[in-house]
């Protein structure tokens, strides 16, 4: 038996009367037959909810059904009920009227003889369209309560809210999506022309230097391009920054230090693609390309138990905190071109992750500027 059953199991019998045991199992069994759908409405969900709302309700068969098919059945005669043509037009009708429509017991399979009781379905709704229908089947001789009604109709009613919450999740990511999308298509286009210029310098009297400038261009540029995700862990993110800045000293030998303070520990975290990107070369050409005189970039990692703290720091003129407000608080038309990124990076994280999680900025005329934000190190969906 698997551990974690193991602790439900002494959780459940730790619990001191019946009423605290009833209550642990209709909020265990409501979420076991509701979380499912998180993923949208399909036959594998539909194929965990069934067993756990006929537990949850205590009765002889449940149905799940989209606006086409049965996805899943559990309960009594399974064989002979899932495939019967009348279970799906009840459901169906149930979904037509948006109303909970009745059977008595026989009617699903046609036998007289049969052992399930009367069956109720009703629709799952999303918004003001019904996706699908939760089908009920009572034992022998047993009827469809007034209470048995309601409580099918409250299970159908969380199922909806499990699938407009995975509605909103694909939408987020569909956002998150064409967000990177657009900000790979704004980075930097004179960085790459400046580089490529300064390959093309170095071809005749430094052609080792000149390779070595073009090959981690490729990596940069290759990384950039990449159109196959949308999260990547933090160490994918390092490195190309790395990669980034490797171009930026070769061109600049004497004018750009850097220095990285990462903790380990943080790496295999997953943050959206391009997150770091936009602020470090916002640091260098805002930063230190505009003091004239060159300066310092550092990038820091840190753990902080269940987030990790992010930051680019540079030592560059800074700004005044009216120009970051404004900068922050911009549209990607309004920002142009120039912080267009940064804007970028505060819409991603605030997307991704929730209002809690924004971009900061902290300067002051003359002190530099550091851009940080944090992430929590464990979100579900957060894949690359």
């Amino acid at each position: 038996m698997p551990s974690g059953s193991r602790g439900l199991g002494l959780l459940r019998r730790s619990l001191r009367s019946s009423a605290e045991r009833s209550v642990y199992d209709v909020l265990r069994y409501s979420h076991l037959a509701t979380r499912p759908f998180r993923e949208g409405l399909g036959p594998r969900p539909a194929a965990q909810s069934a067993r756990a709302v006929r537990q949850l309700l205590d009765v002889a068969a449940v149905a799940i059904t989209d606006t086409t098919e049965v996805l899943a059945y559990a309960g009594a005669e399974s064989r002979k009920h899932q495939g019967a043509s009348n279970l799906f037009q009840l459901a169906e009708t149930a979904m037509e009227s948006a109303r909970a429509q009745s059977a008595p017991p026989g009617w699903i399979c046609g036998d007289p003889s049969c052992r399930l009781g009367e069956t109720v379905a009703v629709p799952i709704r999303v918004g003001n369209d019904s996706v699908g229908a939760v089908v009920v089947g009572r034992g022998e001789g047993r009827d469809i309560t007034l209470g048995m009604a309601r409580a099918t109709r409250e299970v159908a009613r969380m199922i909806g809210v499990q699938l407009a919450l995975a509605e909103h999740d694909t939408t987020r990511q569909e956002l998150t999506r064409a967000r990177t999308v657009a900000l790979r298509a704004q980075i930097s286009p004179h960085f790459a022309y400046n580089t490529l210029t300064a390959a093309a310098s170095l071809v005749r009297r430094d052609p080792d230097r000149a390779r070595e400038l073009l090959v981690q261009f490729a990596d940069f540029s290759r990384y950039i391009l990449r159109n196959d995700r949308v999260n990547t862990p933090l160490s994918d993110e390092l490195r190309n920054v790395h990669n980034y800045l490797d171009l930026e000293r070769m061109r600049h030998p004497d004018r750009l230090e850097v220095v990285f303070r990462i903790d380990p520990g943080v790496l295999n975290v997953m943050v959206p693609v391009l997150i770091l990107q936009p602020l470090v070369e916002n640091a260098v050409q805002h930063g230190i390309e505009e003091s004239g005189v060159g300066g310092v970039v550092t990038i820091v990692a840190e753990d902080r138990d269940e987030e990790v703290y992010v930051a680019v720091i540079d030592t560059g003129p800074g700004m005044e905190m009216s120009g970051i407000s404004d900068l922050l608080g911009a549209s990607r038309f309004d920002a142009g071109e120039d912080h267009y990124g940064v804007c970028s990076v505060n819409q991603r994280l605030q997307t991704t992750y929730g209002e809690r999680y924004r971009l900061s900025l902290d300067s002051e005329v003359g002190e530099g500027l550091t851009a940080s934000f944090c992430v929590p190190k464990f979100r579900a969906g957060m894949t690359a």
